[in-house]
């Protein structure tokens, strides 16, 4: 092989590497499309269209969960659970998450710093709105379904989990309930206790109103009364 044949293969073995260097690669996969992730939105904007459920919830025990963390709160009760009455427990992390909601994720509840600096106060409302075992902490955060009722007023539950793919909705049964409402809870002193899911659900959530229209929900409303619709 001359000189000349080994200029011309150098040559092409160059522009070969150029080409491939700047060329798209047509096996590689486009990037996938980032995925909603719902968020949690607090009771009061649940309240904007459940206001009887929210008014009845407001009285249990469950929206007053944080308060049992405070200093001289429910002391008898404390007591006989082996804790002591006079301790801040609001922000111990082994309590919190069943005091408050949607600890440790998006939008949900996290321990406040302490001062008044914008930022500060700021983060304090932010958990101030999260106190509490508010409507999501059954429901799921409510960011994608709460958009889509509010686009869709008289909607179907099969177009509304369609829509959201599921992402954050929750039909709360007593397993939701039993990840708080067990043994290894200091209140729970009965090592044979059994949550006892549709007296609790029925005496200590909120009314449960059937809606002014059906929306092919296969689980039970529990009251019949019908709301009445403002007059406009």
């Amino acid at each position: 092989m001359n000189t000349k044949h080994l200029f011309l293969i150098a040559g092409a073995v160059a522009i070969a590497a150029m080409t491939s260097s700047i060329s798209p690669d047509l096996t590689a996969q486009e990037p996938e499309k980032e995925v909603e992730v719902p968020t949690y939105i607090g009771s009061m904007a649940c309240r904007k269209c459940h206001g009887d459920q929210h008014k009845t919830w407001k009285k249990t025990n469950m929206a007053n969960a944080f308060d049992l963390l405070k200093p001289g709160v429910r002391p008898d009760k404390k007591t006989a659970a082996g804790l002591d009455p006079e301790k801040d427990y609001t922000k111990d992390e082994t309590c919190l998450p069943c005091h408050v909601t949607g600890w440790g994720e998006v939008g949900g509840y996290a321990i406040p710093p302490e001062g008044d600096s914008p930022e500060a106060v700021k983060a304090q409302k932010a958990a101030k709105a999260m106190e509490g075992i508010q409507c999501e902490s059954c429901h799921g955060p409510a960011s994608m379904s709460s958009a889509y009722k509010k686009a869709h007023e008289e909607y179907k539950i099969a177009d509304l989990e369609a829509a959201v793919s599921l992402q954050g909705v929750i039909y709360p049964d007593a397993n939701t309930c039993k990840k708080c409402h067990n043994t290894d809870s200091p209140f729970v002193t009965d090592e044979k206790y059994v949550f006892d899911f549709k007296t609790r659900k029925d005496e200590g959530t909120h009314t449960h109103y059937r809606m002014d229209f059906e929306h092919d929900c296969d689980h039970e409303h529990n009251v019949t009364k019908k709301k009445k619709k403002k007059k406009k």
